[in-house]
């Protein structure tokens, strides 16, 4: 009898440096409804406690879309550093989880010269196919670092699992630069 190999979960992890400082990207990332919009295939989410809420998600997964329902579970809020959570199913038989962890100090750095459109347009175009994954950040500022990994179950697992992990990293580059974007353009002067 032979032995079958473990499928590897699929999971990202993407940093990337900003001139926030950890205590201006803390207030934002403690509350999942400032966040939680900006995963992709966000249809909603219900706030059930600080701790709890219940997300709906569409995913497109190759030929396979669907719209998953999880029960998000915040493990851990230490601020301003890691809020770490874990992600089961409702609909489907999947688990997860993930955290955004902040690492810098807390005063603020120089800002970036602004960016022209033509180059704006093309750093999103890059960021579409997953090219250009870092920001340009100040030497010194804060990083910001996000994890995700998920846990499809049942006898469909690894063929879902070959199908999700493509998509893992776009989805987590997505979801860090909207929240700089947001952020960066409220402090910009």
């Amino acid at each position: 009898m032979r032995a079958e190999a473990a499928t590897p979960l699929p999971e990202t992890t993407y940093s990337t440096t900003t001139r926030l400082t950890p205590g201006e990207l803390w207030d934002f990332v403690q509350d999942m409804d400032n966040w939680a919009p900006f995963m992709v295939g966000y249809q909603s989410h219900k706030k059930i406690s600080d701790e709890l809420s219940e997300w709906t998600l569409k995913g497109d997964a190759g030929p396979l879309a669907r719209i998953v329902t999880f029960e998000v579970h915040v493990t851990e809020w230490n601020g301003p550093e890691r809020v770490t959570f874990r992600l089961e199913g409702v609909n489907e038989d999947m688990g997860g989880g993930g955290s955004f962890q902040i690492a810098g100090d807390d005063s603020p750095g120089p800002a970036p010269p602004e960016p022209g459109a033509l180059a704006r347009a093309w750093a999103a175009f890059l960021r579409m196919f997953g090219i250009g994954s870092q920001r340009e950040g100040p030497e010194g500022g804060t990083r910001m670092t996000f994890h995700l990994e998920l846990e499809p179950r049942g006898p469909m697992a690894p063929m879902i699992s070959a199908m999700i992990q493509p998509a893992l990293l776009p989805a987590a580059q997505n979801l860090v630069h909207q929240v700089l974007d947001r952020l960066e353009g409220e402090t910009r002067v």
